[in-house]
């Protein structure tokens, strides 16, 4: 049995919520992470980003957005990425966590993890890019809970009738 009419639109939502969520988890994971020194092994955590697939009308974060519209008056300002270095399938949906390279060199001759010039490598995340980030899934799972809303009150109300 095919669901339509006004399921579809709840279906619709539910995709978005779970993909809205995805996007709070992977920001959420980079921001806990961006402070992070590399492994014992030397491995160094990867900035992720979700990407939505085909038919998703952002394929970034803000920041490589901003790259694709804006000139850059030095290569620090609106760093963008490198490169995608693995994709994570997440539940067989068109949602993707995509791990991106990069990363920086922050001079902490200090740390146990210091090169022989006092350089440690760290993940390549930008706070603010990531809040930007966070803000827009955050309204974008509020939108879609409004519409959530919605649809089942017209489903209520339909049975009413």
């Amino acid at each position: 049995m095919k669901v339509s009419g006004i399921f579809t639109a709840i279906r619709t939502n539910l995709s978005g919520l779970s993909t809205q969520m995805q996007r709070l988890e992977t920001i959420s994971e980079n921001v806990a992470n961006a402070e992070t020194a590399p492994d014992v092994q030397g491995n160094v955590y990867k900035r992720k980003i979700v990407d939505q697939g085909p038919l998703a009308k952002v394929s970034g974060s803000f920041g490589t957005e901003m790259a694709l519209s804006m000139k850059r008056s030095t290569d620090q300002h609106l760093g963008t990425a490198q490169g995608r270095l693995d994709v994570i399938d997440t539940d067989g949906d068109n949602i993707k966590v995509v791990e991106l390279d990069g990363e920086k060199l922050v001079f902490d001759p200090s740390h146990p993890r210091a090169d022989e010039n006092g350089y440690v490598r760290m993940p390549d995340i930008n706070m603010v890019e990531e809040m930007v980030d966070l803000i827009s899934a955050s309204r974008s799972y509020e939108a879609n809970i409004t519409v959530l809303n919605a649809g089942k009150e017209m489903a209520k109300n339909t049975l009413k009738i």
